[in-house]
């Protein structure tokens, strides 16, 4: 169903190419024009609507207001679902690209018509206008699941993850369908998989290892058994799977990271296979991380303690470069989503890399659901290089557009506080703590702050 450009109508494919240049140069509207006559003609060409949609985001971007409804367009229901499409292209779309109402309409309007690209497309917009917005994720990562496409939605569930870490459904979803991503590039999904498991025996072996409530002795016995089958055949990714868990399991992580990255030579493909082990990985590095911070704080004097230290930064340092490198990865796939450029000034940000961080979150700034967090942190990178007064800048333009006493507010307003005490301005620290005093007695250090300034 999803059309190609060599399948366009010829005066289309002239629009196409015009529309690309139109692109390179950045000229937004024109993309627009260009695009939207090629769209509402043709449905299925999914290169040219996510081009429109990333030029209207641009534009919408430059400091429009998004409605987030359909903008008093009412569609017609004696109309076919391709020209209200249309009609949602021309009234609605070009205006406020990332509708919730409107996307939502277009995700039922192309499964009616069993076009499942564009559906996920009409959600993954939601997603990059509403980033936090879990309910659509969900959505989501289901569509993605009913279309056989596990690896999309184990990337989609661990985009919930990050925005809900307790989100118990997106665990479980994340885990199914890493496995079906498995079973689908390792090609189990045929019968004859099953059969030849059983003959083997591992068919019972991989249920036992799927039940949850198997005791310590029962998996170290369970491993046993496993490791003599791997020394007897150690090109088996089924075997190297099994002990890489089942060491996981056992909280023998370091050595359960070895198996994984093996297992991941013997299958270069495997994207749930390569998550798994990035998230291993970062266990790993996470549980190094607290061990040496606890042994630098209880004995600072051990004759070690340097070695320890210097240790611990290069894990950070580490940690820091993989996150760099995969959140540039994900920029340099779709340049104008505004979400991935917040990603990758949050990394910068975290890695000490301030100067870099400042132009990503200075395009963030430009996406209206990431406003706030780009302004909080672009005062923040300001400040670490002691640019005070940049830094004062952009916290009162955030407070400014904060019209409730929230949790951010709040957040931003101890930040002013702060950075105008470095400056030396203690009337005006002392006003941006008030205002926090006067809705939160307890928070942080602010009544202590406060109170002291009238002995």
């Amino acid at each position: 169903m999803t059309v190609q450009e060599a399948e366009l109508d010829p005066k289309y494919q002239a629009l196409w190419k015009k529309a690309l240049i139109s692109a390179e140069r950045k000229n937004w509207e024109y993309v627009i024009d260009q695009v939207l006559p090629i769209v509402t003609g043709n449905v299925g060409f999914m290169d040219g609507r996510k081009l429109l949609r990333s030029a209207e985001g641009e534009v919408v971007g430059s400091g429009k207001k998004f409605s987030f409804g359909l903008g008093g367009f009412k569609p017609s229901s004696k109309k076919e679902p391709a020209e209200v499409i249309a009609e949602m292209e021309e009234n609605v779309f070009r205006k406020d690209p990332f509708s919730l109402s409107a996307n939502e309409q277009l995700y039922d309007l192309a499964t009616k018509m069993q076009y499942p690209e564009l559906a996920a497309f009409a959600l993954e917009t939601i997603r990059g206008g509403h980033p936090e917005n879990t309910k659509n994720m969900h959505k989501l990562a289901q569509h993605y699941m009913a279309n056989q496409q596990p690896e999309k939605a184990a990337e989609t569930y661990n985009g919930i993850l990050k925005v809900n870490p307790r989100d118990m459904e997106a665990m479980q979803g994340e885990k199914n369908s890493a496995a079906q991503g498995s079973i689908k590039n390792q090609g189990w999904g045929s019968s004859n998989f099953k059969d030849a498991m059983k003959d083997s025996g591992e068919a019972a072996k991989l249920e036992m290892l799927s039940r949850q409530g198997m005791t310590q002795e029962q998996m170290e016995q369970f491993l046993a058994e496993t490791i003599e089958q791997y020394n007897a055949d150690q090109g088996n990714i089924v075997i190297v799977k099994r002990m890489s868990d089942l060491y996981e399991r056992l909280g023998q992580l370091d050595t359960a990271l070895m198996f994984y990255d093996y297992a991941l030579t013997l299958n270069t493909g495997d994207v749930a296979l390569q998550r798994k082990v990035e998230i291993l990985r970062d266990k790993v590095q996470e549980a190094k991380i607290t061990e040496y911070e606890r042994e630098i704080e209880t004995n600072p004097d051990a004759p070690d303690i340097d070695d320890k230290r210097a240790q611990l930064a290069e894990i950070r340092r580490q940690r820091a470069g993989v996150v760099i490198s995969e959140a540039k990865t994900r920029v340099d796939r779709n340049p104008t989503d505004k979400a991935l450029r917040f990603e990758l000034g949050q990394a910068y940000f975290g890695a000490g890399m301030y100067g870099e961080a400042l132009p990503e979150l200075q395009q963030a700034k430009s996406s209206p659901n990431l406003r706030i967090k780009a302004i909080l942190m672009l005062g923040r990178c300001f400040e670490r290089k002691n640019m005070n007064d940049l830094a004062k800048t952009s916290f009162m333009e955030a407070a400014k557009e904060l019209l409730i006493m929230d949790a951010t507010k709040k957040e931003v307003l101890y930040e002013l506080a702060n950075v105008m005490e470095k400056m030396g301005d203690k009337p005006g620290s002392l006003e941006a703590l008030k205002e926090i005093y006067n809705a939160d007695y307890g928070y942080r250090d602010v009544a202590t702050r406060v109170e002291s300034s009238y002995s």
